[in-house]
């Protein structure tokens, strides 16, 4: 079979601020480079190009986009036999923790006339400009997460929770039965999306290209769907079985998707933001419906659909800001290019390309 190339976000938008899971990934892999400076789109391009280097060697690839522009690439997983991290480590801010071994820095600084940049841009006006949009928009989206909270509240009163146990439990056995694998489960960590500039996105479908079993949860916010996925993640690591852990893109520390890799599984959230159903060209397919357990009255549900909407104004008036702040870091981040020597940076990217000959070397 062909190696695939998938996609996710890098970093998500949420009510917590940005999140990342880099460091994560770092640990995933024998060498990562580390990006410096130039923080512009053109190491995007570098990030694809090497993707597609390794890529045609018979490699995996993951990409990992920004958040802020959707098709721009900020960092490149080369999975195995190289398994290699290539990641802008400028923002996010990414310092090495295994110099010497592992983590390599290469850096682009000096690929940069600043004055090219000073001369063309304002920076402190953009600069105080984007904060204040930032900061907007992450207040926005804080505010969202609380009126989320105030919408779990109510549908927890009408939730029958012995009925979830059970549908859970019904899960557990029909996944893994007695089995046990004979080595330790590995754990790692990807986002399902984020908030864009154009509002919520996610690359589901890239993410669950591979998987013969896809689980469509259904069910009301506060109803147990983050908490029963890790709960399953947790029985499942327990049982020897590698998991990923798919965290959400609003709340940092929620749970959207679990991935069991070696049964070719997976279970989702597929409720707003991401909604998605039962593909009926895949025969692995089904809804995992626990909206069946929860059975509001006429006055919660009434109460439910008012907080619904506060929510989504939120959401609108977050996207509003992301949107305003994009626009100036679209400014920024073109001057950077303008201003940049461009066969100095492929002087010094060079080197990224070379290490799959050398492994050649190494191995005949």
């Amino acid at each position: 079979m062909s190696s695939t190339i998938t996609h996710f976000y890098g970093q998500a938008m949420n009510g917590q601020g940005m999140k990342n899971v880099y460091r994560e990934i770092m640990n995933e892999v024998k060498t990562v480079y580390l990006l410096k400076g130039a923080h512009g789109f053109k190491i995007s391009e570098l990030l694809q190009k090497l993707g597609i280097y390794y890529h045609e060697q018979g490699a995996e690839i993951e990409y990992f986009h920004d958040p802020l522009f959707e098709e721009v690439i900020e960092a490149t997983l080369v999975k195995a036999p190289f398994e290699i991290l290539f990641l802008a480590a400028s923002n996010p801010a990414i310092e090495p923790i295994r110099i010497g071994e592992r983590d390599i820095v290469i850096s682009l600084y000096e690929c940069l006339d600043e004055q090219k940049v000073s001369s063309k841009l304002s920076m402190p006006a953009i600069t105080e400009l984007k904060q204040a949009y930032y900061e907007k928009c992450f207040a926005a989206l804080s505010k969202a997460i609380h009126i989320h909270d105030a919408w779990e509240v109510e549908t927890r009163k009408s939730m029958n929770w012995h009925g979830l146990n059970q549908q859970y439990a019904d899960l557990k056995k029909q996944l893994f039965g007695e089995h046990q694998l004979e080595k330790p489960g590995k754990l790692t960590h990807r986002l399902l999306g984020t908030l864009t500039a154009a509002g919520a996105r996610d690359t589901v479908p890239s993410i669950t290209q591979n998987l013969e079993k896809r689980l469509f949860i259904k069910g009301y916010p506060g109803t147990g769907k983050s908490s029963m996925m890790k709960k399953l993640a947790n029985e499942a690591l327990q049982r020897g079985y590698d998991v990923q852990l798919v965290w959400c893109g609003l709340d940092a520390s929620s749970i959207d998707m679990v991935i069991l890799p070696e049964l070719k599984f997976c279970i989702f959230d597929s409720t707003e933001p991401h909604v998605y159903f039962p593909d009926e060209n895949r025969a692995g397919d089904e809804i995992f419906d626990i909206a069946k357990h929860c059975h509001p009255t006429e006055a919660e549900e009434a109460t439910i659909k008012e907080v619904a909407a506060k929510y989504k104004a939120s959401i609108a008036e977050a996207t509003r800001f992301a949107k305003l702040f994009v626009e100036e870091e679209r400014k920024v981040r073109e001057a950077i290019d303008a201003a940049l020597n461009v066969e100095e940076f492929d002087k010094r990217t060079a080197k990224l390309f070379q290490n799959l000959l050398e492994l050649k070397i190494e191995n005949n």
